[in-house]
């Protein structure tokens, strides 16, 4: 709910508990979309850590695909680098260095961070220009309804 995802301050354990469900709504959702298995794998997963931490299936190294370790790297580079409700996005080097953190403790994958780190002002400028566009559509979205 907007509630939930726009509230200035720390979750509580039932809203993260909420949070953490839309990996299984994605599946749910995704799951009759025909020729996109992997898609669907990769959303789901993206949440997955290597050493089993994440969630919601707590898979190992060996059982997460690459599109999910790249969409797992693309989401902590995301949520650490845009604003929120409850904190302004960090400076690059602020973000990288927690992502490079993760990777020490076999949360991210560390070659799909290297390809992120030697391409990280064009990765966050595409960000940038992707999450602005994304912003107007939610808001014609929001105005219409």
């Amino acid at each position: 709910p907007t509630e939930i995802l726009e509230k200035p301050g720390p979750l509580d354990d039932a809203e993260m508990k909420r949070i953490k469900s839309h990996t299984f709504y994605t599946k749910y959702i995704l799951a009759n979309l025909k020729d996109l298995d992997s898609v669907v794998e990769w959303a789901c997963n993206h949440h997955e850590r290597l050493d089993g931490t994440g969630y919601p299936f707590h898979k190992t190294a060996d059982e997460i695909t690459q599109g999910a370790r790249i969409l797992a790297v693309a989401d902590v580079f995301t949520a650490l680098m845009e604003d929120r409700p409850y904190r302004t996005g960090m400076a690059p080097e602020q973000a990288l260095g927690i992502i490079l953190k993760m990777v020490k403790d076999s949360a991210l994958d560390g070659e799909v961070v290297q390809v992120l780190a030697d391409n990280f002002d064009l990765v966050n400028q595409n960000r940038k220009k992707a999450q602005a566009a994304a912003v107007r559509e939610y808001q014609q979205m929001m105005a219409s309804v």
